[in-house]
């Protein structure tokens, strides 16, 4: 009997073994997640603005250093929201963050001031906890957002944020906050795909979508240009009836992913260039500066293509009408990209440029960059965040 336990005890510490050491290996030889602690991508800049991590010289590398900082993006929002969406629910709102390593708690109120919590205090709030990955959910007045400490020093993790320039936490609260704020629209009776299927094998489809959002982004980018806005609507329309069926499945996330992507960019920016964007002149300027940069703000998916659409057709629609965002929450099934089609419904289109061979080509190579697996990387740091 007691030799049958010795193995029991054998075995189970041989399998401990065998998952720890499987865990530490995979996470830390042979699914490393790519990191660097310097900026990777280049600002973007013109006599007026520079937009990037490269604007902010000191990145703070503590979750301690940071969290005044952002306390400051949040005080920053809260002054500004009111502005931004009409009767902008998002005011006043509190933000708790823990630290996955540390296990320290913040409360951040909306005037920026901070007070450290103790975990049951801050447990009281009510939120679902995220206790070994990122992440965030909601409690009644607010926010919970989960760090993983290390985070902060990998510029991969957020440096394609040029509308901040900082740690992104502060767009997951206004982005995921303006969705929460979605429930109060009008709603569609249904939602097509809502298995948010990013039909990633239509590549057709996927390259006229690459079109439109290198036009869309080249119409922002150039204040004042209507024949560029023209040309891309004349895709979007031939798009509609090229891929009838892909223009049903992106109606609900034109219309709620492009519009949460474009509280986020000019919230974003509002609170990360203090400095530099002081009002709406100073926003639509610095707006058309990031629109120059495709390779930042081109994706690929169907509703990944939809935040940059929508996004920066609500940055056109600021520029020719004063009342589209009432106008759209009153319609469930109004999108910023058809709303900016109409606007323009008795001007004559341009022929729709064809997408030539070698651009598909070159959509199906992103697209297969895409398809290389992330998951083991993120599932080995799961286990050992859990472990370790």
């Amino acid at each position: 009997m007691k030799k049958s336990i010795k193995v029991f005890l054998i075995i189970i510490a041989s399998l401990a073994v065998i998952i720890y050491g499987g865990v530490f290996l995979g996470h830390k030889v042979f699914f490393t997640e790519e990191t660097s602690n310097v900026p990777t991508i280049e600002a973007v800049a013109n006599d007026k603005f520079i937009l990037g991590v490269q604007a902010h010289p000191v990145h703070p590398a503590t979750l301690d250093a940071f969290i005044p900082v952002l306390a400051e993006q949040l005080r920053r929002h809260n002054e500004i929201a009111p502005e931004l969406w009409p009767g902008n629910p998002l005011v006043n709102q509190s933000l708790i963050v823990e630290g996955l390593r540390s296990k320290k708690f913040w409360l951040i109120s909306p005037d920026g001031s901070v007070t450290p919590l103790k975990k049951d205090d801050a447990l009281s709030y009510g939120f679902t906890r995220n206790a070994y990955v990122d992440g965030f959910s909601f409690f009644d007045g607010g926010m919970y957002y989960a760090y993983s400490d290390e985070d902060l020093t990998n510029y991969l993790k957020w440096q394609k944020y040029l509308h901040l320039g900082t740690h992104d936490a502060s767009l997951f609260v206004t982005h995921e906050g303006f969705h929460r704020t979605q429930s109060n629209w009008q709603v569609m009776n249904e939602v097509s795909n809502r298995g948010r299927n990013e039909f990633l094998e239509n590549i057709p489809a996927r390259a006229k979508r690459t079109l439109l959002q290198k036009q869309i982004l080249a119409a922002v980018n150039n204040p004042g240009d209507k024949q560029l806005i023209l040309e891309a609507l004349a895709t979007y329309a031939d798009w509609k009836t090229q891929f009838p069926d892909d223009y049903h499945n992106s109606i609900y996330f034109e219309r709620i992913e492009g519009t949460a992507n474009y509280y986020e960019y000019v919230t974003g920016l509002y609170m990360g260039y203090p400095d530099q964007i002081k009002n709406s002149m100073d926003l639509d300027s610095a707006l058309a500066l990031l629109a120059s940069r495709e390779d930042i703000y081109v994706g690929y998916g169907l509703i990944r293509e939809c935040y940059t659409v929508s996004g920066f057709a609500c940055v056109l629609l600021d520029r020719l009408e004063s009342d589209w965002k009432e106008r759209l929450m009153d319609d469930p099934y109004a999108t910023p990209i058809e709303m900016l089609y109409q606007h323009f419904i008795n001007e004559p289109l341009p022929e729709p440029k064809q997408i030539t061979q070698s651009e598909i080509d070159a959509v199906a190579e992103e697209i297969q960059k895409l398809n290389v697996s992330l998951v083991l990387p993120r599932l080995f740091r799961l286990f050992y965040d859990i472990l370790f």
